[in-house]
């Protein structure tokens, strides 16, 4: 048995200012590819063959170029493996290139053209993807994350391959099932940790062992991509198909009677003043303030200044001597200005809104630098800096305010310093969403701030130009999903599966 490892893994705001360069990949080739698989235990006979995985975490749409490069090498790598009884792999499913549209599904149309219908493909995707009607019908196996924040990264992963090397084993290919569910949510109204998503989404553990599946995938859409094809489905696997239908239509049909119960939490969300005021009734410190609409983590810039503005100008809402820590702003220009001038020194320059000047201008001011901080590589990365009555950390690379080691990263994702310590801070804002869990370990409270930008949960302040229609929660007059439809798999000469499976994957 021979399975190719490939990837091409990000996620893409097309409402964001950034552009993802092909420098913003991690990019892993050959033998490399491989490192921590380990499959001698459950799979001795399977000859794993490495070709390119580039992973880029999320930001902006891909530049073109960038794209074609790595597709390029991917596919002449692939070429190259050979024979191969099956291909893994890792997709996000919110994949954007600047001016095109579809980039996992064109781009898996192009593997499975290479390794021809018989090769059983398997993919491993992020919930907060998609899987349209094409990729469902190009695709043999998809795991998507079941958590979010994602836990489960490296146990997605895991599994499929796992599922892979058992349809290669059997030498048939399963049935699958697929139903569009017409709702689009962001990642913050879906949180697993909490109803009604750790309910409907828990739901896929008893649906696969009920229904005998090979397994289940439920998303919920990518909410800041502009593309027709961004929207919750349910994709299911087994070797019986009216099974297959049965399940996704049970999963379908309780996610969307629950749709109305999806929402951010009003209790702890609101605008930035909002936010501010809420940092003196907050008993536990320090209050992590979420700037929502600058997400990291969801592709946004990373340097937007409104949240920071809105702060200089509104200080009063603080109340006296609050400390307040503005973190991991992208501003590789401050980095550099810092080092050079070292620790105890003070540069005068306008910080953050050096790529997204949308929302804010940049900030001028003394700034004195308290701290240089080296990221994992030894190198400095990061900058403490204090002024205008603020702490801020200024940073090389876009990436969150958490844990290098959060297990809501996976292994090959970017990471950024160590955080520093946070506790003599009344608040803290970050540029993400929900928090993580190291984040959440660190704060003594968090809120929501709803604040414009790349990645903005005030849908009604995203301009969608090609939107599904209708869609909840935007649309109200909407049908529930329609039945499942059965998608035979592509075939050359491996045979179509006809019995039941005798044992479900984990």
């Amino acid at each position: 048995m021979r399975i190719a490892v490939c990837g091409i893994s990000v996620e893409c705001s097309t409402f964001s200012s950034h552009v993802t360069e092909l420098d913003d990949f991690i990019i892993r080739r050959g033998d490399d590819v491989l490192a921590g698989i380990d499959t001698d235990d459950w799979a001795p006979g399977a000859e794993l063959v490495g070709t390119i995985v580039a992973t880029a975490g999320a930001g902006g749409p891909i530049r073109p170029q960038a794209f074609d490069d790595i597709e390029a090498e991917m596919l002449s790598r692939l070429r190259a493996a050979g024979h191969v009884d099956g291909v893994w792999i890792q997709f996000h499913g919110a994949m954007s290139v600047v001016g095109r549209t579809g980039a996992e599904e064109q781009l898996l149309r192009k593997v499975r053209e290479i390794t021809g219908p018989d090769a059983v493909i398997s993919g491993s995707f992020d919930t907060h993807g998609n899987m349209s009607r094409e990729l469902a019908g190009i695709i043999d196996l998809a795991a998507f994350h079941r958590h979010a924040p994602h836990i489960d990264a490296e146990i997605t992963r895991e599994r499929a391959l796992r599922n892979l090397v058992r349809v290669v084993e059997r030498g048939m290919k399963p049935h699958k099932a697929w139903i569009h569910v017409p709702i689009l949510l962001a990642g913050e109204a879906a949180m697993t940790s909490v109803d009604p998503g750790a309910t409907v989404f828990g739901a896929q553990r008893d649906v696969i062992q009920r229904y005998d599946l090979i397994d289940a995938a439920m998303c919920i859409g990518f909410l800041w991509a502009d593309e027709e094809r961004n929207s919750a489905a349910v994709f299911t696997t087994s070797w019986d198909a009216q099974g297959a239908a049965a399940a996704a239509e049970e999963l379908a049909t309780e996610f969307w009677r629950r749709r109305d119960e999806f929402h951010i939490d009003d209790r702890n969300s609101g605008t930035f003043e909002q936010a501010l005021a809420h940092v003196s009734g907050s008993r536990a410190k320090p209050l992590y303030i979420s700037d929502s609409g600058d997400n990291v983590t969801a592709g946004a810039s990373g340097d937007s200044t409104y949240a920071l503005s809105r702060m200089l100008s509104n200080p009063a809402l603080l109340g006296p001597g609050a400390q307040i820590l503005f973190a991991g702003l992208w501003d590789p220009g401050s980095v550099a200005a810092a080092i050079a001038a070292g620790e105890g020194e003070t540069i005068s320059r306008a910080i953050g809104a050096w790529n997204d000047t949308t929302h804010g201008d940049p900030v001028h001011g003394d700034w004195l630098i308290l701290r240089v901080i080296p990221g994992p590589s030894g190198d400095a990365e990061e900058a403490l800096l204090r002024g205008n009555g603020v702490d801020l950390t200024v940073r090389l690379s876009r990436t969150p305010f958490a844990h290098p080691n959060d297990p809501a990263f996976p292994s090959d994702m970017f990471v950024g310093p160590v955080p520093i310590e946070t506790a003599g801070y009344d608040a803290v804002v970050v540029k993400n969403g929900y928090l993580f869990p190291t984040q959440e370990t660190d704060a003594g409270g968090h809120f929501m701030a709803l604040t414009p930008g790349g990645t903005d949960l005030v849908i009604d302040r995203l301009n969608y130009s090609h939107r599904r229609r209708p869609l909840h929660p935007w649309e109200h007059d909407i049908d529930a999903p329609n039945s499942a439809e059965i998608i035979r798999p592509q075939l050359g000469d491996l045979a179509e599966a006809q019995a039941p499976m005798a044992h479900p994957a984990p």
